[in-house]
């Protein structure tokens, strides 16, 4: 897929998500480079139609630098100046949706009424774990979703991966155009070192106050936080001893820690991949940012823990299943099962990568991938 643009209009192309614009994903979009690319982005959201201040209140109390700040976010109050500011919308005009409204999706039966063209995205694949009765409640639930997407009439859908392929076909009734693009989650040009010395990268989840809980006003997950660090840094204390490398972590920025949980251990913050990129060991939990160890064929350990839900566990396990690795309890490690996971199946590596990160032949980076399409269409 190649860049190409002679045009001296800039190609006009909207940003929309329900949710509010945290500074995760629009960062690996690098929505504020798009105008390079011939683009004109506006980004909308309709956070204040569909959350409550207090949870959207809550989901940023964390960390003062999670919203995204980089372009303007345009937020409506109501329906009412959400449709109107669709109707304007002249016909070259696209949008791409990051995220729909819970519930009715009442946001999409405006896009519909006014035909406006639409993008949908599924770039991150649903893991699928190599067993033959979870492949079967899988694919049973793709096609019950695929009944509740009638409404969805994107013109195109964007992917990443063998399986982000596979679920679009059986997601979305095929009268749609299908690109499959490198995953926006993954670094996958070399960046320079941050640390000069040898160290193992822990992937943090900010198990204090996770923000999309936060968000929808749930329970968060992890119930023993006080407890939940005491093991955690049992469990790094232990492997420095093995390795004589020390932990470093790789912090999100989701959440700033005002007080060191690590015992003092160096936080570094919005450079997680990057750190895993130049590491020696990956430790984590389920946090997107341990697929980097994948990429870059890095030793991973992701680590369960009895102050998590069984659902988070559950998902820890089944994602270490996906990978080809063995979870590990933080109060179970030994030296045993830690030489174990100290293996990269390199076959095993290259499996995942084009199964849920990189479709074979997807060269460049995700976003000059994903900017050449508007000038396709």
């Amino acid at each position: 897929m190649s860049f190409k643009s002679n045009s001296k209009k800039l190609k006009k192309i909207i940003i929309y998500s329900a949710n509010p614009f945290f500074d995760t994903w629009p960062k690996k979009f690098k929505l504020n480079e798009f105008n390079n690319y011939g683009l004109d982005v506006e980004c909308w959201s309709n956070e204040k139609i569909f959350f409550k201040p207090e949870n959207i209140k809550a989901a940023t109390n964390g960390s003062k630098e999670y919203l995204y700040k980089d372009l303007e976010v345009i937020k409506f109050n109501n329906f009412e100046n959400f449709e109107n500011k669709v109707a304007e919308l002249n016909s070259e005009v696209i949008i791409c949706i990051m995220g729909l409204g819970p519930l009715n999706n009442s946001d999409l039966d405006i896009f519909n009424k006014y035909k406006v063209k639409y993008i949908l995205h599924h770039l991150m694949p649903h893991p699928v774990v190599p067993n033959t009765w979870f492949r079967l409640k899988h694919y049973i639930k793709l096609l019950h979703k695929r009944i509740s997407n009638h409404k969805k009439k994107p013109f195109l859908i964007i992917g990443s991966g063998i399986q982000g392929r596979k679920q679009v076909f059986k997601l979305y009734k095929k009268n749609f155009i299908y690109k499959s693009l490198p995953s926006p989650n993954i670094l996958w040009s070399k960046e320079k070192p941050i640390i000069e010395d040898k160290y193992i990268v822990y992937v943090e989840e900010a198990a204090d106050a996770p923000p999309d809980v936060a968000l929808f006003g749930l329970k968060n997950p992890n119930y023993d936080i006080d407890g939940f660090y005491r093991r955690i840094n049992d469990v790094f204390a232990q492997i420095e001893i093995w390795t004589n490398f020390r932990v470093v972590i790789a912090a999100s920025g989701k959440y700033n820690y005002n007080q060191n949980p690590f015992k003092g251990r160096e936080i570094i913050y919005k450079k997680t991949s990057t750190l895993i990129q130049h590491s020696e060991l990956v430790l984590g939990h389920k946090s997107l940012g341990v697929e980097q160890a994948i990429v870059d064929f890095k030793p991973l350990i992701l680590f369960k823990d009895s102050g998590f839900s069984k659902l988070k566990n559950k998902i820890i396990h089944n994602l270490g299943l996906v990978y080809g690795i063995n979870s590990i309890w933080t109060n179970q490690l030994n030296n045993s099962n830690f030489k174990k996971n100290l293996q990269v199946k390199i076959n095993n590596n290259k499996r995942v990568i084009e199964q849920y990160f990189k479709e074979e032949n997807i060269n460049g980076s995700f976003v000059k991938n994903f900017t050449s399409i508007f000038h396709q269409l």
